[in-house]
């Protein structure tokens, strides 16, 4: 066994609930099954042996197996002791198992060789060995596995070379165009781990973005955004606004000359920039910010698979905003009161008001100041009081309701 090998070995064994032993018993049991561990709980490792950079205790690990990834998961379960929560989830389309173990989460799969009969479909899929999976990942350093039974490093595209050069490395010509959000997740671990993409990579995503979006046949019918591509860049960018710098990967995306694979009519500068820092703080919708300026929402509307609701919250940030800049005399004066009317008598959805915000600009703070402040005001009479002071319920008195709110919420000014 090798230093590397030695390393990664002694590492594993510290995986909690006994599951490197658990998994080595299981491949005793079953003399003819192999099972790798593989992706980026092997990555990190290598990162903090290579560069000494520490990593948090890692929230998943991915498995591969040679045989049936149920079975394996059952065993686990099965012997696994002293947790409090066990969950089996099947996935019968790629024949994986997810496993979550208290707050541990593993997926298992049956090792697999992947093809796609057009660009951004789903594969279709045939079981294979381990090395044939490993040739399906998207980066070198995700295609690094180590495998139990000879504790043995698979490494067939230097992924530890890579690693050692801080570079991220597509493993094949067509791996952007099969799948598009791999250049989104080359960004987040560019920005993530500090690395940067080599240079054949990033011809080969500028060269496959400039044909972005590209026109797919698919039972007889053409679409731009098989739904497949659409959930998979949704997903990308979910898991980076929640773990990582969106503002950063962004930004490398825009140095890289392939924010179209995004929307085009981004411009990343300091303003825009600001704007995702505050979506972040906001916990607002940063795919209708990232859509904001687009030439066809309509059709950014279908790559995004965008809903009915969010499509109302983006077409009313427009319109307020062309209104903001059309007639900006008439909001210089506004009171809090004023604001809080217009806001309201809008029906503006409270993301609506995040965007707005977000956008900065002259009034970004009125908004600001309704949706943490103004919002949450009432008046010191309640129905029920002016019931008592001779008022019939109805629209008068919901007027002076409105009013002693009014009166209450400018109040905010002189303080």
């Amino acid at each position: 066994m090798n230093d590397i090998s030695a390393y990664i070995n002694s590492e594993l064994l510290k995986i909690p609930f006994n599951l490197f032993n658990i998994i080595s018993e299981f491949i005793k049991l079953n003399s003819n099954v192999k099972v790798a561990i593989v992706g980026g709980y092997i990555r990190d490792l290598l990162i903090t042996k290579i560069h000494k950079k520490t990593f948090f205790n890692p929230l998943d690990i991915d498995l591969i197996t040679e045989g049936s990834s149920v079975d394996l998961a059952k065993f686990i379960k099965k012997n696994i002791s002293n947790v409090q929560i066990c969950l089996i989830k099947e996935f019968e389309i790629y024949d994986t198992v997810e496993l979550n173990i208290n707050s541990l989460k593993i997926d298992i799969a049956s090792a697999r060789k992947e093809s796609y009969e057009a660009p951004g479909l789903n594969p279709i899929i045939k079981h294979a060995k381990i090395e044939e999976d490993l040739k399906r990942r998207d980066f070198s350093i995700n295609a690094i596995a180590f495998e139990f039974s000879k504790k043995e490093i698979y490494d067939l595209f230097d992924g530890i070379k890579h690693i050692q050069e801080k570079e991220l490395h597509l493993l094949h010509d067509n791996s952007i165009q099969d799948d598009p959000s791999r250049l989104i997740r080359c960004a987040r671990y560019a920005s993530r781990l500090g690395f940067k993409i080599s240079n054949k990579s990033l011809q080969q995503s500028q060269k496959i973005v400039q044909k972005w979006p590209w026109s797919i046949m698919k039972d007889d019918k053409k679409s731009k955004f098989p739904p497949g591509i659409s959930i998979r860049i949704r997903m990308e960018l979910s898991e980076i606004y929640k773990y990582d710098n969106l503002s950063k990967t962004v930004a490398l995306l825009n140095d890289w000359e392939v924010i179209s694979i995004i929307n085009k009519n981004i411009i990343v500068n300091n303003h825009f920039l600001r704007g995702l820092n505050w979506i972040k703080k906001l916990k607002g919708n940063y795919i209708l910010y990232l859509l904001k300026n687009s030439e066809n929402l309509e059709v950014n509307f279908q790559r995004y698979l965008i809903n009915s609701k969010e499509k109302k919250i983006l077409t009313d940030y427009l319109n307020i905003t062309n209104q903001l800049e059309n007639e900006k005399e008439k909001f210089l004066n506004l009171t809090p009161s004023n604001w809080t009317e217009f806001i309201e008598t809008n029906n503006l959805d409270k993301e609506t008001v995040k965007l707005l915000i977000c956008n900065g600009g002259l009034f970004w703070k009125s908004f600001f100041k309704w949706l943490f402040i103004y919002k949450f005001i009432k008046s010191k009479k309640s129905g029920e009081f002016l019931k008592k002071e001779g008022w019939r319920p109805g629209k008068e008195m919901g007027d002076e309701i409105k009013r002693l709110r009014y009166i209450e919420i400018d109040k905010i000014k002189r303080k």
